[in-house]
Parts: C-alpha cells; structure tokens; sequence
C-alpha cells in the first residue's frame, strides 16, 4: 500500500495549461466543534464553518485539497478554548500547518464564524454571530481579525421629533418608528486582539438605543419601550457610538495600525429598504481625532 502510495500520480504537481498565479484557493464552510469554557467551569459548545485559504503559484495546477481539511480537522475540531484570544492562537497553528503542508504556498487564510447566545444580568440568551480570522505569511507577517454582530432596537430622532413639534409634545413622549438593528464590529491587529467577549458585549450594546430580549412581561416591554424612546439613534449614531466605545475601552490594547469598523444595517419599519453604514478607522487616526478632547 504504501509503494502504491508513492506511485499515485501527483496531478496537482503538475504545469497549468494558463500559466497564471492564484490568490486564493480556499475550502469553504468545513464544519467543526468548538467549546467555550465558560465563567462556571462548564463547556458550552457550537458548530463554527471555517473556510482556509492557500496561494498558488503559475507553476502548479491545483493545491491539494484533503491536506487543507486534515489540517483543520487535526486541529481545530473538538477543541476546547478560553475566550478570543485562545480562538485566534488555535487558527493560528491552522495557518501555520497549511503553510508546512502546502509547501508551494506563501501565505494561508484561515476564517471561523459561528453563533454564540449571549447572556448577561441585563441580555436574555440573545444570539450573536462570532468570527475570527488569521492571515499568516511564509515570511511570519500575521493579521488577526476578530468581528461580533450583534442586533439591537433603534429609534428614529427625526420621525421623533417632528411628530412632537406637529402635536405640540415633548420628544421622549411623541411616537416614531422603531425597527431591529444589526450591529457588525471588527477588529484586525498585528497581534493578538487581547479581549474577552464578554467585554466586547458589554460595550456593544450601549450602541443601540435599547438591546431586545426574547422574553417580556408587560411592565418590563414598557421600560424597554420607554429605554429606547428616551435614547433616540439613526443607524449612524450607533455606528460612531459603536466605534468610539471599542476605541475608548480598548485602544490601550491595540497598536496604531490596527482597525476599527463598524457596520450598521437597520431594518427599516416605514421603508421598503433597509439602510446601511460603514466606517473604518485605525487607531493611529482615532488618536488624532480624540486628542482634542474628550467627547463624552
């Protein structure tokens, strides 16, 4: 068997008629079991979709495939981490054997995402949407990435507003529309991304004009309700919002280029469309712009 081995034709060696290099040849959504020690001592445990990424150069026809898999399998499958920091080291060692096992590459991909509930004194079991990124270079550059979505309650100033000027109200007690948000903020860094997500959530949150909860009695609906009307966000509010909290509370822990973004997608109640925001900043720039004084 093992001769045979030997004598199997090696295709993926071989020249391509299109003498052209790739960027990435990545197998997507491979499914593995992940579990989070939590704060208890106990596991809690999820199916993340990892997809891994190699270069390939103009001399080889294809990468081989099944050593991508083994090297997620051997590794990342079953493991048993402690918070983010833990995850982004195990992804690491991902990249790392896919560079030792595609030796014709120069840099590996590896990216996980999966969902997590969320609870805390003040959030029910909300789900949240985790995924964490490593790219490794053959000469030992690496980037870490790591991205929480959350979804929240937002409410509209203007609509707000207006309606308390036409009827002669005051702005917390005039109606306005409200609708679900979806919150997306990412962090990628030359080093490890050194926090816990139960910071990260903690922050989060304060975002939105109001978080949501799966389960309401009605007097609690009413001080949610009268939370969110008090504390009225367009999508961009929660967006600069979201970005100055995770600078404010980590930046001591991040370098000058690593980056901030936040996305915002508020699923609008009284359009036919949703509404969609996006910014990006490097903490070097945020230092600038917050070295003139502190906003709140």
């Amino acid at each position: 068997m093992e001769l045979i081995q030997r004598d199997l034709p090696d295709v993926q060696r071989d020249a391509p008629l299109i003498p052209i290099a790739i960027n990435n040849v990545c197998v997507e959504g491979l499914k593995v079991k992940l579990c989070l020690k939590n704060r208890s001592g106990y596991l809690e445990c999820s199916i993340a979709s990892v997809t891994a990424c190699v270069d390939l150069g103009k001399e080889f026809r294809g990468v081989h495939v099944s050593r991508s898999v083994e090297d997620i399998l051997n590794i990342a499958d079953g493991t048993i981490y402690d918070d983010l920091p833990d995850l982004q080291r195990i992804l690491r060692d991902v990249a790392g054997g896919l560079l030792t096992k595609h030796e014709y590459s120069s840099k590996a991909i590896v990216k996980l995402k999966m969902q997590h509930l969320y609870t805390s004194e003040d959030i029910d079991a909300v789900p949240i949407n985790m995924r964490v990124a490593v790219e490794l270079g053959k000469d030992g550059r690496v980037r870490y990435g790591v991205g929480v979505g959350v979804i929240g309650m937002s409410v509209c100033p203007c609509a707000q507003q207006v309606y308390a000027f036409m009827e002669s109200l005051t702005a917390p007690n005039a109606p306005s529309h409200s609708q679900r948000a979806l919150l997306y903020v990412h962090i990628d860094s030359p080093t490890i991304i050194d926090l816990k997500l139960s910071e990260a959530m903690n922050v989060l949150f304060s975002a939105f004009s109001a978080p949501i909860k799966s389960f309401l009695k009605r007097e609690q609906e009413y001080k949610l309700v009268k939370r969110a009307f008090e504390n009225p966000r367009f999508a961009e509010d929660i967006a600069r919002e979201a970005v100055y909290i995770v600078y404010k509370v980590f930046h001591n822990r991040l370098s000058e280029d690593s980056n901030i973004t936040a996305k915002v997608v508020s699923f609008e109640s009284v359009h036919p469309f949703n509404l969609y925001v996006r910014m990006k900043y490097s903490i070097g720039e945020l230092d600038k712009i917050f070295s003139k004084g502190v906003i709140k």
